[in-house]
């Protein structure tokens, strides 16, 4: 503990004394009374001390200017010529540099800086290879990565383009439909009134005839007679074409054509009696264009005109 205060005290003496305050005052009071401390520290006898000491006089005033001025104005005086220095390095260093750029070099240095270019284009052509590998790879590893996703995205693009294609022939068939349903109550009431006219024709005056020939016209078992045939309403000729005609399937244009060119119906009121077919389920089109019977319109041909076949 007593070494510890020690060491303490020796350190506050030590940074009291060696400020620059102190250590200029100590230096100039020992120059301005040098012949104090020779007297002080002398050989002579003690009353020759005495009479020097007498006559010597202890300054205290200048030493403190000096100190003064050391701490205060020498510091100034210091940066002006540090600063003056530093102004002529800097010049010098000019100087130099411009010299030094009008000299030329010597062989060999120029060898040498060639030597060092080409190394540093080799190192920088390597570094250029191996970024151009890296974004390669990078790129391959890039477009791995996506292709699922754009397969997925093609694949999606694809089934919408069907769905589309779909939608679009379903919307067209909705229109056909639509119209065709507009038509329906005109075309059922010119269908009950031919069924009517043909009725009145079947029920002739028998009077002509003979019983078998009664029955053979008013039967439906029966095949009639060519010119009752032909008093037949548009749609019975229509149906009576897909029945002898062994009819299987057809498009749609060919099918109106083949009706046209044999029952001798105008294509118009073709259209019309083929569309009331297709809505009773008589006919049958699928996506691709092409008609044919249905199971219920055969049921049904087979009713209306294969009776005569069984008779």
């Amino acid at each position: 503990m007593v070494n510890g205060i020690k060491d303490s005290i020796k350190a506050k003496l030590y940074d009291f004394a060696y400020t620059p305050f102190i250590s200029s005052y100590i230096i100039s009071w020992i120059l301005f009374n040098h012949k104090y401390l020779l007297v002080y520290f002398g050989t002579s006898t003690l009353d020759d001390k005495l009479f020097y000491l007498g006559e010597c006089h202890v300054e205290f005033l200048f030493p403190l200017y000096i100190a003064l001025i050391y701490v205060f104005i020498y510091p100034a005086i210091g940066l002006v010529f540090y600063y003056v220095t530093l102004w002529y390095n800097k010049k010098s260093m000019k100087i130099k540099q411009q010299i030094e750029d009008e000299t030329p070099i010597t062989q060999e240095q120029a060898r040498e800086l060639k030597r060092e270019h080409y190394k540093l284009a080799d190192e920088r052509d390597q570094a250029l290879e191996k970024l151009k590998e890296s974004q390669k790879e990078h790129t391959q590893a890039l477009a791995n990565t996506l292709k699922p996703l754009q397969d997925q995205i093609e694949s999606y693009y694809s089934t919408q383009k069907v769905s589309d294609e779909l939608i679009q022939k379903l919307e067209a068939e909705n229109e056909s439909l639509k119209k065709s349903l507009e038509n329906l109550p005109l075309i059922t009431a010119e269908r009950d009134e031919l069924k009517e006219k043909f009725d009145n024709i079947i029920r002739l005056d028998t009077s002509d005839y003979s019983d078998d020939e009664v029955v053979f016209a008013q039967s439906p078992t029966v095949e009639a007679p060519k010119e009752i045939i032909q008093q037949e309403d548009d749609r019975t000729k229509i149906l009576r074409y897909f029945y002898e005609g062994n009819y299987t399937i057809a498009s749609e244009s060919n099918l109106l054509t083949q009706i046209v060119n044999v029952t001798k119906i105008p294509r118009p009121k073709v259209k019309l009696i083929y569309d009331q077919l297709l809505l009773e389920r008589i006919l049958n089109k699928n996506t691709s264009g092409y008609v044919s019977i249905t199971d219920s319109g055969n049921k049904m041909l087979v009713e209306l005109f294969d009776n005569s076949v069984k008779g």
